[in-house]
């Protein structure tokens, strides 16, 4: 700090034995309001200060009698404006980038002096997380399962405990699949999968109807090759990924033990459990897109049966195909994206159960057991424990909360009544998020929702956001990774 002291002259007259002698004397130039002592400026606020987001607003502050004025020195970083307050503060605003360190210039002046000041800010970066896996359950609000502890204890307790409890998450519509398909790539609900493609079956788009500011025109299901998926930027950053389905290959003549995919203009087979197979595709995003079922070699390499917890597979799996339970043994063997789907038992879409028999009092508490029994081994997991995230989360609301957040606008071919069928959302849900980089036992009442979570992921493997995640207007950047338990 440097203080450049400046001394005003005054001129003044003396009578000494009736001559008149002139002398100069130091006076200040301003007088004080209150004739306080005259002071130069103090800088009081701190010259080094951590943001936990991008958006940066800061006061400066300063002591000083006459009030200081405060200017930058020099040239400010693109993205920040510094607005002197006309009180003895300024308020510094702007926008930069995750990691930024910048070196700003500050001075205060009075009549008195102008001090100096150099201010560092620093902008956290996001975490190296690279491990994310995603836990899909179905069909509850928010009251039902974080609201009512006592029926899912594991869920709405332990999980929070150890990670962060979103509180205003929420579904982007109804029914399941528009949900599923938002996660995985950010187009929003059409007519056809609002009604999880019961009707129109693996239809593809009509001929023509194509992207518009990456969103797919028309109503279908099956979309066109050219829709980008977090998948397909995932291979081309060089990053490895799986889906893991329960159930998917119990029953071979129902469906395939990989990709579990009917074929392009098929009907959907899976809509109902039967003995010993709950797998349903509508709830298995990855066979809705061109992009990863014309490819079959991806296909079946990388959307394959979750397996037991000892990693057996259905008969007539494919050799060479590994489970969940087998996949978490090393960090090499870890797929940097797992989207996990439990069987229409396990994740609470049916009850009682049409495909196992549930010893489980209720749907939540049959998707509390399959949490208490798969989040263990991944916490447990070197990947995890390593630079692992964990997100457990909700398709959607029950049907009578269509309730929305964060900008989500109706798709282009939604139903008349909004992506909701009857309101514009997929209703409150509630997410719950583990990790070594949030701290246990962490709330945070952001407004987030799917599109948040893909861009929220995309951000963290430095990709870019597609379709609806584009235009989110929030992610868990600005809550969930403001200080870190690693």
């Amino acid at each position: 700090m440097r203080i450049r002291r400046q001394v005003v002259v005054a001129l003044a007259t003396l009578t000494v034995l009736g001559s008149t002698m002139a002398f100069v004397a130091a006076a200040p130039a301003q007088a004080s309001s209150r004739g306080s002592r005259p002071t130069a400026p103090v800088f009081k606020s701190k010259s080094t200060v951590t943001f936990p987001v991008g958006a940066i607003t800061y006061t400066i502050t300063t002591r000083a009698n006459p009030v200081a004025a405060i200017t930058g020195v020099g040239t400010l970083p693109p993205g920040l404006s510094l607005v002197d307050n006309g009180n003895g503060t300024a308020t510094l605003t702007g926008t930069e980038a995750y990691g930024a360190v910048l070196t700003i210039g500050l001075q205060a002046s009075n009549s008195v002096a102008t001090t100096d000041q150099t201010l560092t800010l620093k902008v956290r970066g996001l975490p190296e997380v690279r491990h994310v896996f995603v836990i899909t359950l179905e069909n509850e609000g928010y009251k039902a399962t974080f609201g009512n502890p006592a029926v899912d204890p594991y869920l709405a307790t332990t999980l929070p405990s150890q990670g962060i409890l979103l509180k205003k998450y929420y579904g982007i519509g109804h029914y399941s699949n528009d949900n599923y398909v938002a996660m995985l790539s950010g187009q929003p609900p059409n007519s056809d999968n609002q009604l999880d493609c019961a009707l129109s079956g693996f239809a593809d788009f009509p001929a023509g109807d194509g992207l518009v500011d990456g969103i797919q025109q028309g109503a279908g299901c099956e979309y066109p090759a050219d829709v980008p998926t977090l998948p397909g930027q995932l291979d081309a950053a060089g990053y490895t990924w799986k889906g893991y389905m329960e159930d998917m290959g119990n029953v071979p003549t129902r469906e395939s033990a990989t990709c579990g995919y009917a074929g392009d203009g098929q009907p959907d087979n899976t809509l109902a459990a039967v003995s010993g197979d709950g797998y349903a595709a509508r709830h298995d995003p990855f066979v809705y897109f061109h992009s990863i079922t014309d490819d079959t070699a991806l296909c079946d390499s990388s959307v394959v049966p979750l397996g037991a917890t000892d990693g057996t597979l259905p008969v007539g799996t494919p050799a060479g195909v590994t489970g969940l339970a087998t996949d978490l043994q090393s960090v090499g063997t870890t797929p940097n994206y797992s989207f996990i789907t439990p069987n229409l038992c396990d994740d609470g879409h049916d009850y009682p159960c049409q495909n196992q028999t549930s010893p489980a009092s209720s749907a939540v508490a049959d998707q509390n057991a399959f949490l208490q029994t798969w989040v263990p081994l991944i916490e447990a997991s070197p990947a995890f424990k390593q630079d692992g995230l964990l997100i457990v989360t909700f398709d959607e609301s029950d049907l009578s909360d269509a309730r929305a957040c964060c900008g989500e606008t109706v798709g282009p071919a939604a139903d008349s009544g909004g992506n909701g069928q009857t309101g514009p959302g997929g209703g409150l849900i509630g997410t719950v998020m583990v990790s070594p980089f949030i701290t246990s036992g962490s709330k945070d009442a952001t407004a987030l929702n799917h599109y948040s979570m893909l861009a929220s992921i995309e951000d963290l493997f430095g990709l870019p956001r597609l379709g609806e995640a584009a235009t989110v207007t929030s992610t868990f950047d600005t809550g969930v990774f403001s200080t870190t338990g690693k």
